[in-house]
């Protein structure tokens, strides 16, 4: 819709310091007098410039008062009271700045939800795409909208999981290096390389930050003996939570778990954050759930029994045959999660009967997310403009 000055109006409520134009559709929008103000000083976002920022610092709002305003020419022309500022404001891109409820969910994307009888939905690509650039967005679309994409045939020379996370952003260096083995007989303090079950989980729950995307690859694997990868949509799992069990759903929501690995002298590391997050309107934004690295809480005591059944009825969904996808990675296949989201665990295996290596590293998210809004430009792709879901870091 493209407003214009014969057919849009505006009025202003001065005790509330808001004004509502309305469209020639019969929709409104209200905006703060403050929102106005700061919109008109920056209307194509921050600079990057120090001494404009500086100017950029938002008024009292309390202060402001409209001394008189017009629509012409697709504008709106406002004389402030205080003499400082007369701002002008695009209709159109008024519009599409509107932050009421309805707008501000049509800028968010719907997640693809998946489960066990949907997987074929989620996309797969060759190593060979990422010679374009159009693919790649493609890629970090279906990593937005599904929380997960596969790429094949994949070169098996060790380091080339990397290779492929610097498309995305640049590789994450922690204590366990930039690039990890997971690889059966070392270092058997981890779950990943043993040969034991391992459930659902997202990685590194007892980080602060927890790692963004997450890539496998997979250099060798034994294909008669078990070992297949376990994937579940965490957002599914949050959503069947709610619906099975509102009252452990919000309490999961409200209250930080404590996660610890401690495998001391080199490591002992804990945080307090909620298993799921959301967002300011309430929706799933970021799963946060390992299972092994949740140790007694530490919580007020009308909450602990509550937490507990709570982590229980999440385990449960989060392992149910409904959700859980298994699959077996074979030589040549990567994975690209959102860690945030989709939980990955492994069937049981002998390890004594087989080889099996993985190399796995991470891209942070904002780094990720960076790289989708900048192709997105760069192709004229609506995503440019959509808002991310910030994950689990709440």
């Amino acid at each position: 819709m493209n407003p214009s000055s014969t057919s849009a109006s505006a009025s202003i409520d001065a005790e509330q310091r808001k004004l509502t134009v309305r469209w020639p559709s019969g929709l409104s929008h209200t905006f703060h007098y403050i929102w106005l103000r700061h919109n008109a000083r920056c209307p194509d976002g921050m600079p990057n410039d120090t001494a404009v920022k500086i100017d950029l610092l938002p008024d009292d709002p309390e202060s402001l008062v409209v001394e008189s305003f017009e629509i012409k020419n697709d504008t709106l022309e406002i004389r402030w009271a205080d003499g400082q500022i007369e701002t002008t404001h695009n209709l159109p891109t008024l519009l599409g700045s509107a932050y009421d409820s309805a707008t501000r969910r049509q800028r968010k994307p719907t997640p693809v939800l998946w489960h066990a009888g949907n997987t074929g939905e989620i996309p797969s690509y060759l190593f060979s795409d990422l010679n374009n650039p159009e693919t790649i967005l493609q890629i970090t679309l279906s990593i937005r909208d599904f929380g997960i994409a596969r790429l094949k045939e994949v070169p098996l020379a060790p380091g080339t999981v990397a290779t492929v996370a610097e498309h995305f952003g640049s590789v994450h260096l922690n204590n366990y290096g930039r690039v990890f083995d997971v690889r059966t007989g070392t270092n058997l303090t981890l779950g990943s390389n043993t040969g034991k079950y391992l459930g659902p989980h997202t990685d590194e729950s007892y980080r602060h930050a927890v790692p963004g995307i997450t890539l496998f690859h997979c250099l060798a694997a034994s294909l008669d003996d078990g070992g297949e990868t376990i994937l579940v949509d965490g957002f599914k799992a949050a959503q069947v939570l709610k619906e099975s069990d509102p009252a452990s759903f919000d309490i999961l929501c409200r209250v930080p778990v404590f996660f610890q690995r401690r495998s001391l002298p080199e490591e002992d590391m804990q945080s307090h954050r909620r298993i799921i997050a959301l967002d300011i309107d309430g929706d799933v934004e970021g799963i946060r759930f390992t299972d092994r690295t949740i140790p007694p809480q530490d919580l007020p005591e009308d909450l602990m029994e509550p937490i507990y059944k709570a982590i229980k009825a999440f385990w449960s969904i989060v392992n149910s045959e409904a959700l859980t996808f298994a699959c077996l990675m074979v030589p040549g296949d990567l994975h690209l999660f959102d860690n945030q989201r989709v939980l990955h665990g492994r069937t049981a295996f002998d390890p004594t009967a087989g080889v099996r290596h993985l190399q796995q590293c991470s891209v942070n998210r904002d780094e990720f997310h960076n790289t989708l809004r900048t192709l997105a430009a760069q192709f004229n792709h609506p995503a440019q403009s959509l808002t991310m879901a910030g994950g689990a870091l709440g």
